[in-house]
């Protein structure tokens, strides 16, 4: 498949079927995020597998988005934050273009991947892996094989709607309130009990499942 083919038909896979990615593969999406560009070619991305239900459990159980646990495979991408650019985020920039090697890779190989930054507060992650403090949680890959391939949605915005030349030239809708409540309420709902994040998942799962229908 080409290049502009490839990218155009990925799609973000939220349901899988009940089999296991080999290590090869797995190994295979690895070597092509490790050869992504990194800030001042440092390469400081580090990935954790995983494959034990149990974490997966956790991981949802702790806020994580619901179908983390119904994926064969996980990966949690690390990136160490002790960066020169902290303005630009250069760690968050650099884990970024390796994760997306890594989804480009597995639509190479027929693989499902979904990257999922709904997940539980950086400081329970830490604590669950054993991760240093000097590595950042930037994402999470739910990997598999799909049960069936989501339809592939249109872009929002045409070409001539997204560019601008040598200035800032687009109508601007400030959304600012609304962000500043979705914030709050996700950090809200973090420091909500085990019991009571269980509780309210049917809720949540139910309104994920009819938006993206997959």
């Amino acid at each position: 498949m080409d290049l502009m083919k490839l990218i155009k038909n990925r799609k973000s896979v939220r349901d899988f079927q009940d089999r296991d990615v080999s290590e090869k593969l797995i190994e295979t999406l690895i070597e092509v995020a490790n050869n992504a560009p990194s800030a001042c070619n440092l390469q400081l991305w580090k990935f954790i597998i995983v494959k034990d239900q149990k974490i997966k459990n956790r991981l949802v159980d702790l806020g994580g988005a619901i179908f983390i646990k119904n994926a064969p495979v996980g990966t949690l991408v690390l990136y160490d934050n002790q960066t020169k650019n902290i303005e630009y985020a250069d760690h968050i920039q650099s884990a970024s273009a390796a994760i997306q090697n890594m989804l480009l890779m597995a639509e190479q190989l027929s693989l499902g991947a979904c990257w999922i930054c709904q997940l539980p507060p950086k400081k329970q992650l830490r604590d669950l892996f054993g991760i240093p403090s000097n590595y950042d949680p930037v994402a999470y890959i739910a990997l598999g094989y799909p049960k069936r391939w989501p339809k592939k949605h249109p872009r929002k915005n045409e070409i001539k709607n997204i560019i601008s030349y040598d200035r800032f030239n687009f109508p601007h809708e400030k959304k600012q309130n609304l962000y500043k409540f979705q914030r709050v309420a996700m950090k809200i709902y973090f420091e909500w009990p085990l019991w009571l994040k269980k509780m309210t998942r049917p809720i949540i799962e139910s309104q994920f499942i009819k938006k993206f229908d997959n």
